[in-house]
């Protein structure tokens, strides 16, 4: 009996044991949890909230709207709203000033009440919905049929048929001065006709009325012209990345087409199932020129964001063309840019994406157009984004100078700078060797070599293939370095170098391949 009193006295000691250990390592956790959130909240400046990066990225008459809607009581009725935003707005554009620490904001807006980081936090939180809510209200006043449709669906639902037949006399007005014609237009079309069958359905009337077929007519066009446009994205994707993409019902409306040549005769129609078709075969030229000419003819019904995707294609098209060994497509490449620049199509909200910028660079020096290249690299750097600016304006000025045989000027412009994306980093590492070898420099070529292999090998930032692709370089390009410092080098020929030719042919992947089969 002793034993088992023993033993129950046993069990419940390390229950209650137990029991406290896990209170206590509870307690303990959460306490350290709560105290790493605070460092975090107390850690944070007002610099890196989701609302500053947002504020950034407005235009000056963009805040001033914006700062309207905080103001107008139909938005907001919180006065404490009002200030913050005032407040916050007096350091635009680049929000970065010292009086927007959190607890100088909050003096701002609360006066003396005492600092309470939740309420704050809540503040900030829902000015930045109200920054949400305004590009939403922004961009629908800027659909004028979206919001003819939405208005008349109240006035149908509120049974007034005379005042909808009003605002569908506005809609046609408004209609008929439109120059565009993009793939939404015909969705518009559809909702428009959508309305107007519905108003002559007022009062129970029964008989023919025109704007249902119109309706479908619109709805066929919607959806054939919006599935070839799906249709180049995924045929265009599935090109980059072999994503499997499948397109339905392709054949099915290529055969309405061809049974509806009024149909295949809708520009934008022409356009995309011309784009399809080079997307699908791009190793034919002639589908290129085909759509280059089609776009030449509709390019003024057809809105910039549409037009710059088209565009897009047809300069993948014509990399693929340069790849597969037809050179003078980067006076192709080079026209277009040219084209879209002077057109406006290029630039999205204002700016120019790095690559478009190092893009045009590239076709224009591979021309020899130096003189050109180097006043639009100069005229465009304000273009770029600022995150990017000094990067790609640095690095491609320093490609323009290696290109014109300028290395020392190319060599002061990339070790005065230090790079802070990756992508620009190695390939200004890779224009250093590339001048060190041509001016026979062995301690700092073989140096820069190792440096810039386990920069390549420790970088997180670069994908494997641009791992595999450079590293790849690196060894060809010290074994070429290493022949032509042998005595004999010039008199190297025959089997020799025709194997460091198969070597460099057969290397996959292998970045800068042309260059040393060049320097070979």
């Amino acid at each position: 009996m002793n034993k088992i009193l023993d033993c129950y006295r046993l069990k419940i000691f390390f229950a209650n044991f137990n029991r406290t250990f896990r209170s206590s390592i509870h307690t303990f956790s959460s306490s350290l949890i709560r105290a790493h959130h605070y460092r975090i909240l107390a850690s944070q400046k007002m610099t890196d909230t989701l609302l500053l990066e947002l504020l950034r990225k407005l235009e000056t008459r963009e805040r001033s709207r914006f700062r309207e809607l905080v103001d107008s009581p139909f938005f907001n009725k919180n006065t404490k709203l009002r200030k913050l935003c005032h407040h916050l707005l007096t350091y635009a554009p680049d929000f970065q000033h010292p009086d927007l620490d959190k607890r100088v904001v909050h003096r701002k807006v609360f006066g003396k009440q005492p600092y309470r980081d939740l309420a704050f936090n809540n503040l900030v939180s829902d000015l930045l919905q109200l920054c949400y809510q305004f590009l939403s209200v922004s961009h629908f006043k800027e659909q004028p049929e979206q919001e003819l449709d939405y208005l008349c669906l109240e006035l149908l639902d509120r049974d007034l048929p005379k005042q909808v037949s009003r605002q569908m006399r506005r809609w046609k007005l408004w209609r008929s001065k439109r120059e565009d014609c993009s793939y939404d237009y015909f969705h518009k079309d559809y909702l428009r006709h959508e309305k107007l069958d519905q108003l002559s359905l007022i009062g129970g009337q029964r008989k023919f009325g025109e704007d249902l077929q119109r309706q479908s007519d619109a709805l066929d066009h919607y959806y054939f012209i919006n599935k070839l446009r799906v249709a180049c994205d995924m045929t265009s994707r599935n090109a980059v990345v072999n994503a499997g993409y499948e397109c339905q019902f392709l054949e099915e409306i290529r055969r309405y087409q061809e049974m509806h040549p009024e149909l295949a005769r809708l520009p934008l129609m022409e356009v995309y199932s011309q784009a399809l078709q080079m997307l699908e075969d791009p190793r034919e030229a002639q589908h290129y020129y085909q759509l280059k000419e089609l776009l030449a003819r509709h390019r003024p019904i057809i809105p910039k964001p549409e037009l710059r995707i088209l565009y897009n294609y047809a300069l993948n098209v014509c990399v693929r063309q340069i790849n597969i060994g037809r050179s003078d497509f980067y006076r192709e490449i080079w026209e277009l840019y040219k084209l879209l620049l002077s057109e406006g199509i290029l630039l999205k909200n204002g700016q120019l994406s790095q690559w478009s910028y190092s893009n045009i660079i590239t076709s224009a020096i591979r021309l020899g157009a130096y003189d050109w290249t180097e006043e639009f690299i100069r005229s465009y750097r304000d273009f770029l984004p600022g995150e990017v600016r000094d990067n790609a304006y640095v690095y491609n000025l320093a490609s323009l100078f290696f290109e014109k045989g300028d290395y020392t000027r190319a060599l002061h412009l990339l070790l005065d700078v230090e790079f802070t994306d990756a992508f620009y980093h190695l390939s200004a590492k890779i224009i250093q060797l590339k001048v060190y070898f041509l001016l026979q420099e062995t301690e700092p070529f073989f140096s820069l070599i190792e440096a810039t292999r386990h920069y390549i090998t420790r970088n997180r930032q670069l994908s494997e293939y641009q791992k595999r692709s450079n590293i790849n370089f690196l060894k060809l390009a010290s074994k070429l370095f290493q022949l032509r410092l042998r005595r004999d080098w010039r008199s190297l020929q025959g089997e020799e170098l025709d194997r460091f030719r198969e070597a460099i042919e057969q290397t996959q992947p292998l970045a800068n391949k042309g260059w040393l089969l060049e320097m070979l």
